[in-house]
């Protein structure tokens, strides 16, 4: 339960023009900063972070972003105007009195969430699925909440959806509200009949999923001005895929795809065949270059468009998905026939196609008489057939087709989009829907991503204002997440998210630099470096076994210990399993072709032994000695 601190004011509500409309934020007046302060008799020596008030008479309780607003007001988000109306306060909330008390809550543990996206889908007749919905139900709530209670619905926005995302929370632990800032906060998401956990991503029933390669295309039946959306898995052997939707006779649709977004249309996706009626056959080619390495899920759609439905009650149609080589590149040149070189034959003036010489005659008055010519597409027709009655020119940009294509044409090529993404406050305009489609798969700042640095599928948002985030290509959330630090495990410097590549090229190149100015150790079997001031040139680590804080100014008694290890260790071996130092390794040797090995090796640090040296540095040229101990 919170604990009121006694603190209250009558205030009215005012909608906050804040950058995310679902925050949970409020803005109060300063007196009620005030009153903060002045609690307990002065006593409050700091603001409590956060800081969290009850907006009576109903249970939503918020944070607080800021003490602006005007005296006698408080301004409170839309998605929180909404929420106080579901809490009973009834109407528009905005001009109306509400209580604002001051409250402590209890940190929170646990939340129960219920996804309402299935209830939306059944009503739409849909079966959609929803990505990783507790990546980014965590993410909202990470940069936007403060507090949770029981009947709360939360909403965020996903970047290329119409509607947000809506969850409802069903349970809490230890309070009916509770604070989430700075906890470590379990999180378990349910499905609309409560029954079912959600972990990554919604569940998409097997009959709606599209298989690559099936042996039959799959029977599908859309209704009209829905959109049925399967899911098709790509697997990284495949260079490219062809998505074919066959329409039945007198029926047609759109099919879209996308590689993140669920919600397809035909604006919203990354590929799309949006042909005419008249063209049964719709297809779309995914290649490889398109798509991640790695194995990956993309969301095919079938689109049917209320203004395009036919008299059947329903479309009725196949898909089928199927692997294919990638594409090649062609340079054949397609050109109208010539007059043949030998003049052997004619070209026909009306219908174009080539004529032996002889024929001619014959057949341009057969042609003239029988076939007409249009002459806005060039298309040969004949004569008061029922295909000349249906050719069909649009009267903006001459696109032929047939009359039925017209409504679907002027939706599509001629009616102008406005896209809700805007440049700044202003909403951006458009002449066509494909025009607006083109816009919402590149430029938009409504485009869904995958962001590099969360992996979350977000809104890309507008250009960012840095000239570094431009020249990386990045848009404004990526640039944010980005610009997060982490510490480095090797420096310990913080580190920006998007500079951890090249600041681990940075230490690769000094690991690269510092390996080729190394000293390597005396021994031929180690690639370590060689410790400094050691008077055999080993590395620490093959020095250890030989080391001794025993006075020794001549060097004599390490000379003897270095004897016994190399006499044990080509007679005796060294013990470790899997050795393969074969020549100085239990090599079979009798106990004087052993000593004949190593007199070579200990002659050669005789410098050591000098007492003269002993002060000075011997001149010993670790490179010629050929010493191979077994590697430590």
């Amino acid at each position: 339960m919170h604990r009121t601190r006694g603190i209250s004011q009558r205030l009215k509500c005012q909608p906050a023009d804040t950058h995310s409309p679902f925050s949970d934020k409020v803005f109060l007046p300063p007196s009620f900063l005030s009153a903060l302060l002045d609690s307990e008799g002065g006593g409050m020596q700091e603001l409590p972070s956060p800081i969290t008030v009850r907006i009576a008479p109903s249970n939503a309780c918020c944070g607080v972003r800021g003490f602006d607003a005007e005296e006698g007001t408080v301004r409170v988000p839309v998605g929180m105007l909404e929420q106080i109306d579901n809490d009973g306060v009834g109407g528009d909330n905005s001009n109306s009195m509400v209580t604002v008390e001051y409250v402590r809550l209890e940190k929170g543990e646990f939340a129960r969430l219920r996804s309402l996206e299935s209830e939306k889908n059944k009503e739409r007749g849909q079966n959609e699925e929803v990505g990783n919905l507790r990546g980014l139900l965590e993410s909202h709530m990470r940069s936007n909440l403060t507090v949770l209670f029981l009947g709360e619905i939360v909403r965020f926005p996903v970047g290329g959806r119409r509607e947000p995302l809506s969850f409802e929370v069903v349970a809490l632990e230890p309070a009916s509200a509770v604070d989430i800032i700075d906890v470590d906060l379990t999180v378990d998401i349910v499905d609309s009949g409560q029954s079912t956990q959600i972990g990554g991503s919604a569940s998409v029933s097997a009959g709606d999923k599209l298989a690559l390669d099936a042996p039959q295309p799959l029977d599908i039946e859309v209704a009209s001005g829905a959109t049925h959306v399967m899911p098709l898995l790509i697997p990284p052997q495949a260079d490219a895929v062809d998505i074919v939707l066959e329409c039945d006779p007198g029926h047609d649709a759109s099919l879209v795809a996308s590689r993140l977004l669920r919600d397809v249309s035909e604006i919203d996706n990354d590929w799309s065949d949006c042909s005419a009626p008249s063209q049964s056959r719709k297809n779309l080619r995914v290649e490889r270059t398109q798509l991640p390495d790695a194995a990956c899920t993309i969301y095919v759609g079938v689109v049917v468009a209320a203004a395009d439905a036919t008299t059947a009650p329903a479309f009725k149609g196949k898909v089928s998905a199927v692997s294919a080589k990638r594409a090649q590149s062609s340079d054949a040149d397609v050109s109208e026939p010539e007059d043949g070189i030998d003049g052997s034959s004619l070209v026909c003036a009306n219908c174009r196609t080539s004529v032996p010489k002889a024929n001619y005659d014959m057949h341009s008055l057969f042609c003239q008489r029988h076939n007409t010519r249009c002459e806005g597409c060039g298309a040969v027709l004949k004569r008061n057939s029922a295909e000349a009655a249906n050719h069909w020119h649009c009267a903006v940009c001459s696109e032929p087709g047939v009359v039925g294509d017209e409504a679907k044409h002027s939706r599509l090529h001629h009616t102008p989009c406005v896209c809700a993404c805007g440049g700044g406050s202003e909403e951006a305009s458009f002449e066509s829907a494909l025009e607006m489609a083109e816009h919402r798969r590149t430029d938009c700042a409504l485009r869904l991503i995958e962001c590099r640095y969360c992996r979350l599928g977000v809104a890309q948002g507008p250009h960012a204002g840095s000239a570094e985030a431009r020249m990386l290509g990045m848009r404004e959330h990526e640039w944010t997440c980005g610009s997060r630090t982490i510490t480095c495990a090797r420096c310990n410097a913080y580190v920006r998210i998007q500079h951890v590549a090249t600041h681990m090229q940075m230490h690769d190149f000094q690991d690269r630099q510092r390996r080729a100015n190394m000293v390597h150790c005396a021994n031929k079997r180690c690639d370590r470096e060689r410790a400094a001031g050691n008077p055999l040139g080993l590395c620490a680590a093959c020095y250890g076994p030989l080391y001794s804080n025993a006075w020794d100014p001549g060097y004599q008694k390490l000379l003897k210990r270095l004897t016994r290890m190399l006499f044990a260790q080509i007679t005796q071996g060294c013990g470790k399993g899997g050795c393969t130092n074969r020549e100085y390794c239990a090599a079979g040797l009798s106990e004087s072709e052993a000593a004949a090995r190593i007199v070579p090796i200990v002659r050669a640090y005789a410098p050591l032994a000098n007492p003269a040296a002993a002060g000075g540095r011997p001149n010993i040229d670790y490179d010629s000695i050929d010493l191979r101990l077994c590697s430590v």
